[in-house]
């Protein structure tokens, strides 16, 4: 590797990625995902428009070199190694696991119902959609129908987060039912990618089921492994870490990338792609009890800050996406990925016995292919089974599905949604001064207020139901908020409790900040639209440091009420009670 190779190099990298993070905040300005803006990033300086318009500069700044090419494609895998890592830490297996009963149905049926869309438009149309000579029409379906029935759970995190409901029942449960279906979605596609392998590199049918049969075999041992007491090790020693004072977020952060190297070369011994390894080796390290959310979030913005726009930027530097954009191709699975991960969910949904208002949002929330239904299309793309014309096609979807996911799940949160909310706020459920000092004290002191104003109530019940909400995720938002909150039968007007904690609370906050000011949010069972409605009031409310301020420096209880009520009346116009 020449000195002039290396100079090359670091100038590609600093283009690629000042374009890429510069139009990928612009989207996320316009509260769009950044991958849409990373992507076009790669367009405009590949081959699609800078190669067309200057092809002298197009080679110049990205010469056909292999070994210069390698350089920048490498910096780019390392992208995609780490954005599985950070997804994986993203599944929280244990709320999944305690919401499997409505999550289960839900992410079945959505990740089912477009795999086999995928695989039967993909098969009828082989003759038309296929650019590859001799490819087999069984893998193309599949890998096209595994393509389009993977969700983002990145992209609808980052939604719900906006909208303010992302710690609600309603989030909790879209995000559990993710999780189900990125680790469904992920074993099916490491199977497809271990019958591909096996095919491939066998000259007899003998051999290629002895080979197939040793990558299944073997991913079902390293899953089960890494599953069981590759999960309890990892926790121990996540636990052992933070036990022992060692650096934070670095010493984690070091084993957590450790761990993904060592997964990701199990699975290429096995005979899948290191990707998989990489996926795993995040879920292993999930448990948020282990891992604390302000770690996991820093893993995540490195990650996202510099190798993720590489990767995608990086991806569309060599395919000219105007030449290979095919309208039929590009129509038909951009319908069958939205319209299908829809109808499997909402379907799902129904299954669940969810109310009927809450469907139509966990059927929009499932449709978005984001960075994953990219990177599925990178992979068929490299293996051979799908051309230039397909993969443009599955970008295309994927990067759709993503601009259309917010604006829908907004207005699909919104129609269901009580206006009033507002109205469930009152002077008497006010605590000036919390004295508890840990998050389940702070809830019980909150609901012995509650006590006061609603007699009726069982504060057994509702401590029941608030503490085991919050055993299955934390309810801290950051910036100094929680909202824990209970849907308890019997409750028919809901009640917000509202306290201020002066020394702060530990709360397991994304940002690693200790909460000041709580509320409790008490809603009745079979109203989650109206929990929403609340977790949005407040959100608006105190978005701004000068309103969550004003707040902390009320000097006594009228005038933390008046501070509240100000900041609430200012975001929302129904008269307070």
């Amino acid at each position: 590797m020449s000195e002039d190779q290396i100079f090359v190099f670091l100038r590609q990298m600093f283009v690629v990625l000042l374009l890429a993070r510069l139009l990928g905040e612009l989207f996320r300005a316009v509260d769009q995902p950044p991958i849409a803006g990373e992507i076009l990033a790669g367009v405009i300086l590949g081959q699609t428009v800078l190669g067309n318009v200057w092809p002298e500069l197009y080679l110049a700044w990205f010469p056909v070199d292999p070994l210069q090419r390698g350089m920048l494609d490498t910096a780019a895998y390392i992208g995609v190694f780490l954005l599985l890592l950070v997804v994986g830490l993203e599944v929280d297996v244990g709320s999944a696991w305690r919401m499997r009963g409505k999550a289960f149905f839900v992410a079945v049926t959505g990740v089912l119902v477009p795999l086999l869309a995928g695989c039967v438009a993909a098969w009828l149309l082989f003759d038309r959609f296929n650019e590859i000579e001799g490819a087999n029409p069984i893998y193309f379906s599949l890998f096209v129908g595994v393509s389009v029935s993977i969700t983002a759970i990145t992209v609808v995190a980052k939604v719900l987060f906006d909208l303010n409901v992302v710690k609600s029942d309603m989030g909790l449960l879209l995000l559990s039912a993710m999780a189900i279906n990125d680790l469904m979605g992920w074993v099916i596609l490491a199977l497809v990618m271990g019958f591909v392998a096996s095919a491939s590199s066998s000259a007899h049918a003998s051999t290629d089921v002895q080979q197939l049969a040793f990558v299944v075999v073997g991913i079902i041992a390293f899953v089960g492994v890494c599953a069981t007491t590759g999960r309890r090790v990892v926790t121990r020693c996540l636990r052992w870490f933070d036990e022992r004072g060692l650096p934070t977020p670095a010493t984690p952060l070091t084993f957590v990338v450790a761990l993904g190297l060592g997964c990701g070369v199990a699975t290429a011994a096995i005979g899948i792609h290191p990707i998989f390894g990489f996926f795993v080796a995040g879920l292993m390290a999930s448990d948020h009890n282990a891992l604390s959310e302000h770690t996991r979030s820093v893993i995540s913005q490195m990650v996202e800050a510099v190798f993720v726009p590489l990767f995608f930027a990086g991806i569309s530097l060599h395919v000219d996406f105007v030449a290979n954009f095919d309208v039929l191709m590009v129509s038909v699975v951009t319908a069958v990925s939205i319209g299908g991960k829809f109808l499997g969910a909402w379907l799902g949904a129904g299954l669940a016995r969810l109310p009927k208002a809450d469907r139509l949002s966990v059927g929009i929330a499932h449709t978005p292919g984001g960075p994953m239904g990219v990177l599925l299309a990178l992979v068929a793309k490299e293996a051979g089974i799908v051309g230039p014309a397909m993969f443009v096609a599955l970008v295309f979807a994927s990067i759709a599905s993503s601009l259309f996911v917010g604006p829908a799940l907004a207005w699909s949160l919104r129609r269901s949604q009580v206006p009033d909310s507002v109205g469930f706020f009152s002077r008497e459920a006010v605590v000036f001064n919390v004295q508890a000092d840990s998050p389940t004290g702070c809830i019980d002191e909150l609901i012995s207020k509650l006590m006061v104003v609603r007699p009726e109530l069982s504060a057994e019940t509702i401590r029941r139901v608030a503490h085991g909400r919050e055993r299955v995720q934390s309810t801290a938002l950051g910036q100094g908020l929680a909202v824990p909150h209970a849907r308890v039968p019997g409750v028919e007007v809901p009640q917000v409790v509202f306290g201020v904690s002066r020394s702060g609370i530990e709360w397991n906050a994304v940002d690693d900040h200790r909460v000041h000011l709580v509320f409790f949010i008490l809603t009745p069972a079979d109203e989650a639209d109206t929990q929403l409605s609340i977790l949005s009031s407040i959100g608006h409310a105190l978005s701004t440091s000068t309103a969550r301020e004003s707040l902390l420096s009320a000097q006594n209880e009228e005038q933390l009420w008046t501070q509240l009520r100000r900041c609430l009346v200012a975001t929302a116009t129904p008269a307070l009670s």
